[in-house]
């Protein structure tokens, strides 16, 4: 919550400093927030909303999202989450207005760097716009309405989830769309930073890139695996080839469509059932990786130039000279 105390106190004070990164970890000190209250809200009053999730048996493991998919946990996370897209596009004109000053002065070393950070702010903004989407787009069909009644336990079955899979891939797919716009962000105010006309990134902050850049495909790997989505998943998937330990063939798989007893999950052991190709302990593993390296990213991003933000006033609005100089301007 720094950031966000921290950008509460410079409106206050009125402080003519903007660091426009500081809006950038501001939305994801809000996303982190609103999962830590919404998985608070869901474990102590309706647990069984996640550790049955209909979800749960096809990825092995709990997944991020389990917390705020049903009421009254997703009605918590879509306003928090909605605070997320002021910062990020507060974030992106911060940092489109910064490069046409940089522009003006000279200060533009490497263009191509510097507006593809500026395109990728735009685009990280515009996927905070469409994650919010994710309460409207599932996670299943056959529960929207009326029908939830979370005290008496009617949850949606795994054969439901079968049947609403389109609205459960636009779901999953949202969310990740958010992921992969929040890393690139990071990674170009890195390299803005690198190729800058002050050089402030550190060896640290390499180190840190890289591992965020692991996790981050480890992640997406790893759930589009369980998806189906990746080209020799998918052709096994369709084609009813899988064997082993894992996958349609599991020697368990009749215990796909029981639903899950009332054994509480866990945030670091994989189920012991699943329909998955992967084991769950998969998807633990690359929910935290990527997770512990988002949380770090404020602390591990290069310095930025800040930008000095004034306000002039013409108390004559007759006068074209003076009201030309009136309004917002920046340095």
């Amino acid at each position: 919550m720094f950031n966000i105390v921290q950008l509460l106190i410079d409106q206050c004070s009125g402080s003519p400093v903007v660091h426009p990164r500081r809006y950038l970890h501001a939305s994801l000190e809000t996303i982190v927030m609103a999962l830590i209250v919404t998985w608070t809200v869901t474990l102590i009053w309706y647990p069984d909303e996640a550790w049955k999730h209909p979800k749960y048996i096809t990825l092995g493991a709990f997944d991020f999202c389990f917390g705020w998919d049903f009421p009254p946990g997703n009605y918590i996370g879509r306003f928090m989450c909605s605070l997320m897209v002021y910062f990020l596009w507060r974030y992106a004109i911060l940092v489109n207005m910064r490069l046409k000053m940089h522009r003006l002065a000279g200060g533009v070393r490497h263009p191509l760097v510097h507006y593809s950070a500026a395109i990728w702010t735009y685009l990280h903004a515009v996927s905070a716009s469409c994650f919010l989407m994710i309460w409207l787009l599932g996670p299943i069909s056959a529960y929207d309405g009326p029908i939830h009644m979370p005290k008496l336990g009617l949850l949606p079955g795994p054969e439901e989830e079968q049947k609403s899979g389109g609205a459960w891939y636009a779901h999953t797919e949202a969310f990740l769309c958010l992921i992969v716009a929040s890393y690139f962000s990071y990674l170009f105010a890195y390299l803005e930073s690198k190729h800058g006309a002050t050089n402030a990134v550190k060896p640290m902050h390499t180190y840190y890139i890289i591992a965020f850049s692991i996790s981050v495909v480890f992640f997406v790997a790893v759930y589009f695996a369980q998806q189906g989505t990746l080209p020799f998943f998918s052709a096994v998937y369709h084609t009813g080839e899988a064997s082993g330990p894992y996958g349609k063939n599991h020697p368990d798989k009749e215990k796909c469509n029981v639903p899950r007893g009332s054994v509480p999950g866990s945030f670091f052991i994989a189920d012991q059932h699943h329909c998955s190709y992967l084991s769950g302990q998969w998807v633990i593993v690359a929910n935290w990786f990527w997770f512990f390296c988002w949380l770090e990213a404020p602390y591990f991003t290069p310095p930025e130039p800040v930008i000095t933000e004034s306000y002039q006033f013409a108390e004559v609005l007759e006068d074209e000279d003076e009201a030309a100089l009136a309004g917002i301007q920046m340095h």
